[in-house]
């Protein structure tokens, strides 16, 4: 029976709606797998088919205000596996063997590394040159064409390696991690800037992951290299004053370390700044650099161990000699740490510059004001004295900055009060950090909830609270520059291959005190360094017109002998080009004065400072200019023509020899001398009595002791050992209580007559 034409309808309808729900459903999967997931799917695919290697960015330099090169990168090999193409075609073992030796790595990692399952795997990073070259060598078929092709799947990768030609300011610079990222300093707070944006090689390869070496590289993806940054410290300058400091930490056996900052106080423009023992930013995890120059340095786990009576004792001090994983990482962290920025003290009498500015600018004190100085001032419950424990006795404000008299700051504190001397203490920034472009900036620790009698006694002469050497050179930079604080800043500009992307001006905060004001600190402060009986004589050096403030802080318990010397200095005086803060950590040395210690060494700073910048000295009237002489060429001349010579240098002459010819001198010609010095000419050769072929007469001399003498009598000693004499370094030295400190050659060397001899004075300082 046929079957009907209504059956027939309904058996195609049916047919056409099963074709249509299948069509329908593989329209919907196509689209699931083009639409849904297409993207994810060509990533699997050309994951399949291509393989990607990275293009290190090369990261941006960072470079001096003048443009010196601080930090760059270059490019270095490395080594890298796809696992997949040695398992086709290369030999693992042979691999690992012949690699091992050749980039002093463990044969066994090496093994790991290559027969890992992946298509991508970095054996070793930033190659030496060396180990690149003898790597090349291994893969070579014309050296050896079995080893070659043993090494199918071993390739090189570009990649960059940071390096500091100079090897200055580890503090500022920072350095950088495995991966070239910034791990502290300017590399950390610019990462983004320097890094620039990595690029790619893409390959071919086959389904098993196996490089198709006829189309190995299919496409490149350029690297973008990163900006870079100017700074606005000068490395010569920063050379100055690490060099300086170094010195310090030997000489007065810094066990806590030194800090310097020179600033530009009219820009607040960082020149230079370094805390020592540092670290060498080249090889920023060794410490034994560190370890050189760190006096005393304990470290102790802070793990406890029971004592034979089941009492919780601290473990021992750690053995520098075979240090513990802990002791390494807490010498690090110390070592890596800038004081400059990150740690805050007592700053003692330098703070004494903010209180007096604060005081003149209210009108609390005038400069004429009187006062009086038993050696100490009662204040509340608490006899507080002057560090001159026999007084000052009468005295005007300004003869009591001179002499850093504690009771009349604690008197002009007073006259002050208590809500204007901490209205000043936060307009002069110091409840605040300053902002300045580095990691880790401490903030100060200062009285939030007021403060007593006592408290602004003490707070008048810079102790009871604690601030950073940062916000302090902020804030005298203030008082000096005629009375505006300024942003600190260290970065000049941003920069890349297109030009400059973003400079960084001076940027004013705030008015804290009047020009007048300002002015007059100057001048007092300027008489702090220029008398020869006020406290930061030794900072003096003639026709550098510098001014500043000593200072002498407490540490810890006031009855220990834990302190803190520092020196605080701008120049010139009447219009300064940069101010310089120097703090000495904890000297073990028996004089701890900053006026002792620390002044000299500012002042010796700033004088290198000054002549680098070709600052011409200004004399006052009660100076006058060394004048130094070139020693004249008189050899083959007479007797009496090279006596004429040499007298119209104002030189003195001694004849050796009863000749008629000069036939040799000392000094030889070209040396520079201070006029009324010596030059000794040979008129006839002499018997060698003593066989040591040199002439008796121009034998040498042994250079006398001169520690402890004045001027006049280490020049006369000199002169009796036919020597010359020359002062050097900072500080009064014409003044009778100057006595001597150092010489530029040791007692018992032996040297030739006539030769220099440069001695360095000091005066006793209280503060």
């Amino acid at each position: 029976m046929k079957p009907s034409l209504n059956e027939i309808r309904k058996k195609t309808v049916i047919m056409m709606l099963a074709v249509t729900v299948v069509l329908a459903a593989l329209v919907v999967r196509v689209a699931y797998w083009q639409i849904i997931r297409g993207e994810e799917l060509s990533a699997k695919a050309k994951a399949q088919q291509q393989g990607s290697s990275i293009i290190t960015a090369s990261r941006g330099n960072i470079y001096d205000r003048n443009g010196k090169v601080l930090a760059e990168s270059a490019s270095v090999n490395t080594l890298i596996c796809n696992p997949e193409d040695i398992k086709e075609d290369g030999d693992a073992e042979v691999i690992a063997a012949r690699l091992s030796p050749v980039i002093d790595m463990d044969r066994d990692k090496i093994t790991e590394l290559i027969t890992k399952d992946n298509r991508y795997q970095v054996i070793k990073k930033r190659l030496t040159t060396e180990e690149a070259e003898n790597v090349k060598r291994l893969l070579d078929p014309k050296v050896d064409a079995t080893v070659a092709k043993a090494f199918s799947g071993i390739y090189f990768e570009d990649d960059s390696k940071r390096y500091y030609p100079f090897n200055v300011a580890p503090h500022i610079l920072g350095f950088t991690g495995y991966d070239n990222n910034g791990i502290q300093g300017i590399e950390l707070t610019f990462d983004d800037e320097l890094t620039g944006r990595n690029g790619s090689v893409e390959t071919n390869q086959n389904a098993d992951g196996t490089t198709l070496k006829e189309q190995r590289e299919e496409s490149v993806n350029g690297a973008v290299r990163g900006d870079d940054i100017v700074l606005t410290i000068d490395e010569t300058i920063q050379h100055f004053l690490e060099k300086h400091l170094e010195e310090a930490v030997v000489e007065n056996k810094l066990k806590e370390g030194a800090a310097g900052i020179i600033m530009n106080p009219k820009t607040g423009e960082i020149l230079a700044m370094s805390t020592k023992p540092d670290f060498d930013v080249n090889n920023p995890y060794d410490i034994e650099r560190f370890k050189k120059y760190a006096i005393n340095f304990e470290y102790k786990s802070e793990d406890e161990e029971e004592n034979e009576d089941g009492e919780a004792t601290p473990k021992p001090t750690e053995n520098p000699d075979a240090p513990s994983d802990e002791y390494i990482a807490a010498m690090r962290n110390k070592m890596w740490r800038n004081k400059a920025v990150s740690d805050t003290y007592e700053p003692g009498s330098t703070f004494k510059i903010i209180t007096a500015a604060a005081a003149l600018e209210e009108h609390a004190v005038e400069l004429n004001t009187n006062f009086y100085c038993p050696g100490f001032k009662v204040v509340a419950d608490r006899k507080i004295g002057c560090a001159n424990k026999n007084g000052h006795g009468a005295q005007t404000f300004v003869e009591g900055v001179r002499n850093s008299c504690n009771p009349v700051f604690m008197e002009t504190a007073q006259r002050l009060g208590s809500d204007k001397f901490m209205e000043y203490f936060t307009a002069f920034g110091l409840t605040e950090k300053t902002g300045v472009e580095l990691v880790g900036e401490s903030s100060s620790i200062y009285y939030h909830n007021g403060m007593n009698e006592v408290d602004l006694a003490t707070s008048a002469f810079g102790q009871g609270f604690q601030i950073t050497p940062m916000q302090l050179i902020t804030a005298v930079s203030a008082v000096i520059n005629g009375g505006v604080r300024m942003k600190p800043h260290i970065v000049k500009e941003i920069r890349n291959e297109n030009g400059i992307i973003k400079t960084y001006e001076p940027e004013t905060v705030t008015r804290v005190i009047s020009e007048e004001t300002s002015r007059q600190m100057r001048e007092i402060l300027e008489s702090v360094v220029a008398m020869p009986d006020a406290t930061g004589k030794n900072a003096y050096v003639k026709g550098c017109r510098i001014g500043g403030k000593t200072g002498t802080s407490e540490k810890g318990n006031r009855d220990e002998e834990n302190r803190i010397a520092s020196f605080i200095g701008f120049a010139p005086a009447n219009d300064p080009e940069l101010v310089c803060l120097v703090m000495l950590d904890e000297p073990q040395v028996d004089n701890k004065y900053g006026g002792t210690i620390a002044a000299p060494l500012v002042g010796e700073i700033i004088e290198d400072v000054l002549n680098y910048l070709g600052v011409e000295k200004q004399y006052t009237a009660d100076e006058e200019p060394d004048v130094k002489a070139e020693v004249p060429d008189v050899r083959t001349f007479e007797t009496d023509a090279a006596k004429t010579a040499i007298n119209e240098r104002n030189l003195y002459v001694k004849v050796v020899g009863d000749g008629d010819t000069v036939i040799d001198q000392l000094p030889k010609p070209g040396i520079m001398l201070n006029e009324e010095s010596t030059v000794i000419i040979y008129t006839e050769e002499s018997e060698d009595s003593d066989g040591d072929g040199k002439s008796d007469e121009t034998n040498t001399v042994t250079v006398p002791d001169l520690s402890g003498m004045s001027v006049s009598s280490a020049k006369d000693t000199l002169e009796m050992y036919g020597l010359n004499f020359e002062v050097v370094g900072a500080g009064h030295s014409e003044v009778g209580s100057a006595y001597a400190v150092s010489q530029s050659i040791e007692a018992g060397e032996s040297v030739a007559p006539a030769t220099v001899i440069g001695v360095e004075f000091r005066q006793v300082t209280s503060d």
